[in-house]
């Protein structure tokens, strides 16, 4: 044999590129050379603890006839429970740690009759929607852990195990918590075990509150750059602002969005690059602009480049027409940020932008690839922004390859056929423009249909209408919907018929 064969990291390498798992095995027999990296490889990840079982077959036996996952039939003894060990000490990542095996086994693994870990070397650990009783594997020391990924119903079902995790898993990096409904004894103890873990990278909660002690905490992390979580509750004053020097993605929900604006104010982000913002009732005036003003506060040196915002659907009591008014004063303070790439904004709120208002938004993004104003809910305004203003838009953005906004059509003519009219364009390949809740009289359908003829002749061009979820709807929308389908199809057929 080649020496370069019997060099470990050679062999992992190439195992690595197995096309069949296969194969792992054979290999594993065919010298003492390829054995350890063969089972390495094939070890390293496992879809679910099933596995685990059938390294025992004189122990275990099959869940039912035509079941081919295996349980343990009785407790393991010292010499199995070594061979078992010598499998689980090469799992790096487990992609469901609940999955694969009955409750007698996760007893059986959850009592090791040695105190040297069972999954000594794992990385990242995900577990599905966790019940009572596969919890308990997770009370397990976890020594080389990086990654978790728990999503459970009942908080209290975890609550152990995240202490465990606190206690022996000293180096987690990446921590995900999807709880489908918290309580503010869990919310302390996830701030209190936050604060224990000194690298963290990535922190997503995002049914779950922090306290002010695990922010602060957060914020002297420099290898922290993505944090989401839920703020439910008034920060109490700091003396200077919370600073997130290297923070890039932050996401935020809260039933208020005046919680948001608070912590906004209370914090510097500035490294940020995304920011994602999530609500649960509709915003008066005063919230929107105290927003908007406070997201610009929080960020000093412009590097955001993605901004979302959206509104969770409640039923409302107030009427449409008496929500707050969307207008180019309220979107000033986002114009700083001259680096945007997206903006989305979807929130129960009517908007008023015109023209030059648009066109004004440009200027300040003039690398902006996707503009989104509620796509959801729809602007529930008579006007818009006109044809000529959404041209306008198109020459002065070059990157934009999604135009989510509504339009005003009303006595638009355009002289000339589609080969006659050169819009200057060099849009992307794909465009999508999504008009939301724009009326269109029938007078008009040709005029339009002409100019984004133009439009589809530069890229594959896709118009949408009315296809928002929470839009409000009057008496004859379907008409105005059915005239925005035909504008598409005369624009699309006159493309056709000039190539």
């Amino acid at each position: 044999m080649p020496r370069t064969l019997e060099i470990q990291e050679i062999l992992l390498n190439v195992f690595g590129h197995c096309d069949s798992r296969a194969d792992l095995p054979s290999l594993a027999r065919t010298c003492r050379a390829f054995k350890e990296p063969a089972l390495d490889v094939l070890w390293e990840e496992l879809p679910s603890l099933s596995p685990l079982t059938r390294c025992l077959p004189e122990a275990s036996n099959q869940l039912s006839p035509n079941d081919r996952r295996r349980s343990f039939s009785r407790p393991l003894t010292g010499t199995e429970w070594d061979i078992l060990q010598s499998y689980t000490r090469r799992i790096r990542r487990i992609s469901d740690f609940r999955w694969g095996i009955d409750e007698k086994s996760i007893e059986i693994l959850s009592n090791p009759p040695t105190t040297e870990p069972l999954f000594l070397n794992l990385r990242s650990l995900h577990c599905n929607y966790a019940g009572i009783n596969s919890t308990h594997l997770l009370h397990l020391p976890f020594p080389s852990l990086i990654t978790i990924s728990v999503k459970f119903d009942n908080p209290h079902c975890f609550q152990h195990a995240l202490k465990s995790f606190s206690e022996s898993s000293p180096n987690i990096s990446r921590l995900f918590l999807y709880v489908r409904q918290s309580d503010g004894a869990f919310n302390k103890l996830v701030s209190s075990c936050v604060c224990r873990w000194r690298n963290i990278q990535h922190l997503i909660c995002p049914h779950t509150s922090l306290d002010m002690d695990a922010l602060a905490h957060l914020s002297r992390m420099p290898a922290l750059t993505l944090l989401s979580f839920r703020q439910t509750a008034t920060l109490p004053d700091c003396d200077s602002p919370l600073l997130f020097s290297n923070l890039l993605r932050l996401r935020l929900k809260s039933p208020s969005l005046d919680l948001i604006s608070r912590f906004l104010s209370w914090i510097r982000l500035p490294a940020i690059r995304e920011s994602s913002i999530i609500t649960d009732n509709r915003p008066s005036g005063h919230e929107l602009s105290s927003f908007l003003a406070s997201l610009q506060t929080s960020n000093s040196s412009h590097t955001m480049k993605d901004l979302e915002w959206y509104q969770l659907f409640t039923p409302s009591n107030i009427v449409r027409s008496q929500a707050a008014l969307l207008c180019l004063e309220d979107l000033q303070p986002c114009m700083a940020f001259s680096n945007l790439r997206r903006i989305y904004f979807d929130i129960e709120c009517n908007v008023r932008l015109t023209d030059s208002d648009l066109l004004a938004l440009a200027s300040a993004w003039p690398y902006l690839e996707q503009l989104e104003i509620n796509p959801g809910y729809g602007w529930n305004t008579r006007g818009g922004i006109t044809p000529n203003g959404l041209l306008q838009l198109l020459q002065k953005c070059r990157s934009l390859l999604r135009v989510v906004v509504a339009m005003d059509t009303r006595g638009y003519h355009l002289e000339g056929s589609p080969v006659d009219v050169n819009l200057g364009l060099t849009l992307p390949r794909y465009f999508v423009l999504d008009v939301l809740d724009s009326i269109i009289e029938a007078e008009s359908v040709e005029a339009v249909a002409t100019l984004f003829a133009g439009v589809a002749s530069c890229s594959y061009f896709s118009l949408h209408a009315w296809s928002g979820s929470e839009m409000v709807t009057p008496p004859g929308w379907e008409v105005y919907k059915e005239r925005w389908d035909d504008v598409s199809r005369r624009a699309k057929d006159a493309v056709r018929r000039l190539s």
